[in-house]
């Protein structure tokens, strides 16, 4: 035995055990967050901005562009690192050992062929480029998942092979045959004498395919495909202009991703995660060798040592780690502070502020007003420091609005008249082209509503002095309503093929404007019945037609004929707008003071928007409980939790509830570019958290990738406080674009649905405890991550 171990395992084994220790031990080894970003160090009157070099200002290895320790950042990464890995051998190992001993056992049948023919053809594929379009079939934001699954499908035909040609070469041995005439079964035959005999050889198969795969990772993340996802930006400061990687989970490959771009100019940046890459494949690789020497040596009945008492040591040392781990490291101490926020308070501040008696908080309302004093209250009982206007919570700002004076009407005429329901059957939609008044005409079918060089969907129409009717996709990035009203169509039908929703209004039109409506599908169909044909039949056939042209072009263009129609079905309806006139918002803000004075002045931002849609002008009440009288009330929350352990901030956080998010961001705008020459402006504004839609529904607590980074944090924080983390559905902007926009690191909180967000059925029964509680939780533990440790 002393004569079969050997120098090179030894040493392969000594790295991967270290690189374990140092992965999995991260927390022990340093007290640094790997997320912490810090952009520069002051000395005395100078400001030295990231990246900084190995040794200096307490940075072992350097740090990045963003100010992130690269020592803490790679320890870090070596757990990510090494779980993708593990995890990836696993699933080959699991597969290729299945479908190669398959193919081996049943040597020259035909189940034999078809695996080997799978082998051969996963084998064909280019492995790198095979990777990368399966990873984004699954979705790169995925994070480990997404990699796990690609890179198990890009490799398992290897060891699939090496199962095969192993059980092929035993095949007629002695002990075998010997086996079946003691009146073993075949599976008997296998299982106990066949797969003891592979193991050796799936032991230094399995050594070499992890070097593979770290291999493969390294290739990846200098292309940029990194774990979670990445996004390169230009950069100028006061090193010289470029580009810089921002990734969404510490991990190897994305700290390489960000290097391949400073090689010049802060080469430790690339060097440092290529050496750990070279030094894991460098164990696997000696590993694997100093296994082979060892087998050749001193056979080891490898059958004996692996039993169900060691898969049973395996899964409990996994379930050990998993719950040991959150409750280590520098963010493990807040976790009980993040979970003092009480999702049933939360709720209890909901019942107030979504209570039907507040009119769904119509910016400028009674309603909204009622609510903003609510928080008022609420913040001098925390005791937040306001910092609005004059010594108050309040920040006062005019902006235009517009509205309903009379309920919307859409009626069908002729011999067969109908009368719809609004809400129901059909909605308005108002800014822009999209304007106030009542027309009456025909409907006019124009399929996508496009109009562009060689192509029309009004050939053969007559919208003049008609209503179009668009259902299908766009073609360019146009205007198609100020296309309709260009062929000289009075308004416009756009069919919705989900539940209609109250829009929302933005008080800011073009000239020359046109009443538009969403109508259902059912409604649309109802229009064009005298035509024979189906809405959604028409309207999937220009999606098809869209997609060939994208996915199968040709030099040979052919233009398509539109299947465009005139109807004779004559309609009237009518969008009764008033007049754009001036209101007040109000933004209501205070702010914890951090205690280090050297940091106060930099703040975490935590609030949502406070305002609704309102009320309708036949007196329904719209009353906005998920979106978004969850997001103010969960700030509410948070703020509680922190006032309560206010000794512990460093960094200040400022809460606020905005006005006008409803008619287009105006409250975060106004906050954000109104903070430029005080000390709330944007430059010293940490992180923005914005709690919208964030008390239903869905099972994933879920954020917005706008940030990288941000998004990352929030998963970071989820997974410490054992909640899974997705990210939201894209259904437009909310107030943290407007952090976004000035680069500030920033996402939505919300879940991965909405529920019936902008209906009447968005009540406080749709909001539960458990959903306020565990965004709640997430958030107040993201804000402690940053302000509260070093």
């Amino acid at each position: 035995m002393r004569r079969a171990l050997n120098w090179q395992l030894i040493v392969g084994l000594a790295l991967i055990l270290g690189w374990l220790v140092a992965g999995f031990g991260a927390p022990f080894l340093t007290s640094a967050d790997p997320l912490k970003e810090h952009t520069f160090v002051q000395v005395g009157t100078r400001s030295i901005p990231a990246p900084f070099e190995p040794g200096t200002f307490g940075y072992i290895l350097g740090s990045d562009r963003q100010g992130r320790d690269l020592w803490a950042t790679v320890l870090y990464g070596a757990r990510a690192t090494f779980t993708l890995a593990f995890s990836v051998l696993a699933a080959r190992l699991v597969i290729g050992v299945t479908l190669g001993a398959v193919a081996g056992w049943f040597a020259g049948r035909w189940i034999d062929r078809a695996v080997s023919a799978l082998i051969d053809a996963f084998a064909a594929f280019p492995t790198l480029l095979f990777a990368v379009l399966w990873i984004f079939a699954f979705d790169i934001r995925s994070g480990l998942q997404a990699f796990a699954a690609a890179l198990t499908i890009t490799g398992w035909w290897g060891v699939g092979r090496a199962v095969r040609s192993g059980l092929v070469d035993l095949r007629g041995r002695p002990f075998l045959e010997a086996a079946r005439a003691e009146g073993l079964s075949e599976f008997g035959t296998f299982a106990r004498h066949a797969v003891p005999n592979l193991l050796p050889t799936l032991a230094v198969t399995s050594a070499l395919e992890a070097s593979a795969i770290l291999l493969i990772l390294g290739e990846l993340g200098f292309l940029g495909y990194v774990v979670g996802g990445g996004t390169s930006v230009p950069i100028d400061d006061l090193r010289g202009s470029g580009r810089a990687f921002f990734f969404a989970s510490p991990e190897w490959g994305a700290i390489l991703a960000q290097g391949r771009f400073e090689v010049f100019r802060a080469p430790w940046i690339a060097l440092v995660p290529a050496a750990a890459f070279a030094s894991g494949v460098l164990a696997f690789n000696l590993a694997g060798h100093g296994l082979r020497i060892f087998f050749e040596r001193a056979p080891v009945a490898l059958g004996k040592l692996l039993n169900w008492r060691a898969g049973a040591l395996v899964v409990a040392l996994v379930l050990v780690f998993r719950i040991v781990t959150p409750l280590v490291g520098p963010a493990a101490a807040l976790t009980g502070v993040a979970q003092q926020f009480d999702g049933g308070r939360a709720r209890a501040d909901l019942a107030y502020i979504a209570d039907p008696a507040r009119g769904g908080r119509y910016t400028g309302s009674a309603g909204y007003q009622a609510a903003a004093a609510y928080m008022v209250d609420r913040f001098t009982a925390l005791g937040l420091e306001p910092a609005g206007d004059d010594g108050s919570y309040y920040q006062s700002f005019k902006m235009s609005d517009v509205g309903l004076t009379a309920m919307p009407s859409f009626q069908r005429l002729g011999p067969d008249p109908k009368s719809y329901r609004p809400r129901i059957d059909f909605t308005e939609s108002v800014g822009g082209r999209r304007g106030g008044g009542t027309v009456e005409g025909r409907v006019i079918y124009v399929g996508g509503g496009n109009k562009i060089p060689g192509y029309s969907d009004y050939q053969g129409t007559h919208p003049e002095g008609n209503i179009v009717m668009i259902a299908g996709p766009s073609l360019a990035n146009v205007d198609r309503i100020d296309i309709a009203r260009r062929e000289g169509a009075i308004g416009v039908i756009q069919v919705g093929f989900g539940d209609l929703i109250k829009p929302s209004y933005v008080a800011a039109f073009e000239t020359e404007t046109i009443p538009v409506m969403t109508v259902s599908a059912g409604v649309a169909n109802e229009l064009i019945a005298a035509s024979g044909k189906n809405i959604v039949d028409l309207t999937q056939s220009l999606i098809d037609r869209a997609r060939r042209a994208q996915t199968r072009p040709s030099l040979r263009q052919e233009v398509p004929s539109p299947i465009s129609f005139d109807t004779d079905t004559r309609i009237r309806f009518s969008v009764p707008l008033g007049q754009v006139h001036q209101i007040t918002g109000q933004n209501v803000v205070g702010i914890l003071r951090g205690s280090d004075p050297l940091r106060a002045d930099k703040f975490v931002l935590v609030g949502g928007h406070l305002d609704g849609i309102g009320t309708d002008p036949d007196g329904t009440v719209f009353p906005a409980a998920n979106d978004n009288g969850s997001g103010p009330a969960v700030t509410l929350e948070v703020a509680r939790v922190l006032a309560a352990n206010r000794g512990m901030l460093k960094n200040s956080v400022i809460f606020i509830a905005f006005a006008g998010e409803e008619e287009g961001l105006v409250g975060s705008e106004y906050f954000a570019s109104h903070s430029l020459t005080t000390p709330l402006r944007p430059s010293n504004i940490l992180a923005f958290i914005n709690l919208d839609v964030s008390g239903c529904c869905g099972d994933t607590l879920a954020g917005s990738d706008e940030s990288f980074a941000m998004h990352a944090r929030l998963a970071s924080a989820a997974d410490r406080l054992g909640y899974s983390f997705g990210y939201v559905p894209a259904v437009g902007g909310s107030d943290h674009l407007s952090y976004t926009r000035r680069g500030v690191p920033a996402a939505l909180v919300g879940w991965t649905e909405f529920g019936s967000f902008h209906t009447t059925g968005d009540t406080l029964a749709t909001v539960t405890a458990e959903h306020l509680t565990m965004a709640g939780r997430v958030a107040t533990q993201v804000v402690l991550e940053l302000v509260a440790t070093n």
